[in-house]
């Protein structure tokens, strides 16, 4: 499954969304329950905040108005929006993909029910 960190750090803009993120830790959890024994793995994966098209369109929309320059957004929305990422700036849809091929291949058999952080630090909490 492929959750995020809105799964264990709500932001309360969006409840709907953080609550059906947070289902799939359970449902991921609950599954790999059924899968004892068979060699069969069952995750959550919870990115962090990623440059997606649908958060380019935001970064255009919040900052196409104001005199930064645009390979300056990214670096001020994590500042002034994502302050606790470690990394400070958005995770690539590519580092998401490399992850998910990893935790689905034979080399990560020894995960199962796991929810597995890809967030750059963002959640500030050691579980």
């Amino acid at each position: 499954f492929i959750a995020s960190e809105e799964a264990v750090m709500p932001s309360g803009e969006m409840a709907q969304y953080s609550m059906t993120k947070t289902m799939n830790l359970s449902l991921a959890k609950s599954l790999s329950k059924l899968t004892v024994g068979s060699q069969v793995t069952v995750n959550t994966i919870m990115p962090g905040s990623t440059l997606t098209e649908g958060v380019q369109e935001m970064l255009t929309t919040m900052y196409a108005d104001s005199q930064l320059p645009e390979s300056e957004w990214e670096q001020d929305f994590m500042k002034n929006h994502r302050p606790l990422s470690q990394i400070q700036r958005l995770i690539r849809p590519e580092e998401i993909g490399r992850f998910v091929a990893f935790v689905s291949s034979p080399y990560a058999t020894s995960f199962s029910g796991a929810a597995l952080r890809l967030d750059g630090g963002l959640v500030p909490t050691i579980y």
